[in-house]
C-alpha cells in the first residue's frame, strides 16, 4: 500500500521505492520480536544459491515475459534505490518478519504477488517466487548471505538494464 501510494505521488519509480521502502524499513525496525529461525543444512545452500542467481530469470522465461520498455530513472538513482534501500529493506520485512511466521513457500508466494499486482507484470510473477524460495533456503542457513545476493541480484539487474535498454524491474 505504501508503495503504490509513493508511485502515485512522486515523479518517478525510484524515488517513490526510495520514499516507500525508508518508512517500510523505519516501520520494521520497530518490531523486535521475529519468529526463530529454522536452520537449514548444506543442501539448501546447494540449491538456494544457483536458485537466487537464475530463479528470476528461469520464471520469466517460463511465463514468457519480455523486456518491452527502458529503465525509467537514471542508473544512479535506480541503483540507489534497488540494491541499497529495497533490497535490505525487502530482507528485513519479508525475510526477517513475514517469512519466519508464515514460511518461504507462502512468503516466495505473497512475495510475487505483491509485485505483481504494484507492477502489473504477472509474467513475472513465477521468476519472483523461484527468486523468493532460494533466498528463503539461503537465508535459513545465512541471512547476511541471503542479504548479499538479494543485493547483488537487484544491483546487477539494473546495470544490466542500462547496458541493454531493457528496464528488468
Amino acid at each position: 500500500m505504501v508503495e503504490a501510494v509513493a508511485r502515485g505521488l512522486l515523479p518517478t519509480r525510484s524515488r517513490a521505492w526510495i520514499a516507500a521502502y525508508s518508512v517500510l524499513g523505519a516501520a520494521a525496525v520497530i518490531d523486535r520480536a521475529p519468529m526463530p529461525r529454522r536452520r537449514g543444512g548444506p543442501t539448501a545452500m546447494w540449491i538456494g544459491i544457483p536458485l537466487a542467481l537464475a530463479g528470476y530469470p528461469l520464471g520469466c522465461a517460463l511465463l514468457g515475459h519480455r523486456l518491452y520498455q527502458r529503465p525509467r530513472d537514471p542508473a544512479a538513482v535506480e541503483l540507489t534505490a534497488l540494491a541499497a534501500v529495497v533490497a535490505p529493506v525487502e530482507e528485513l520485512t519479508w525475510g526477517w518478519l513475514i517469512e519466519p511466521r508464515i514460511g518461504i513457500p507462502a512468503t516466495a508466494a505473497l512475495f510475487a504477488a505483491k509485485h505483481v499486482v504494484i507492477d502489473g507484470k504477472w509474467r513475472r510473477a513465477a521468476g519472483l517466487g523461484l527468486f523468493w524460495v532460494g533466498l528463503g533456503l539461503v537465508r535459513r542457513r545465512s541471512p547476511m548471505l541471503a542479504l548479499g545476493l538479494h543485493v547483488a541480484a537487484n544491483a546487477s539487474g539494473v546495470m544490466l538494464g542500462h547496458l541493454t535498454g531493457e528496464d528488468r524491474f
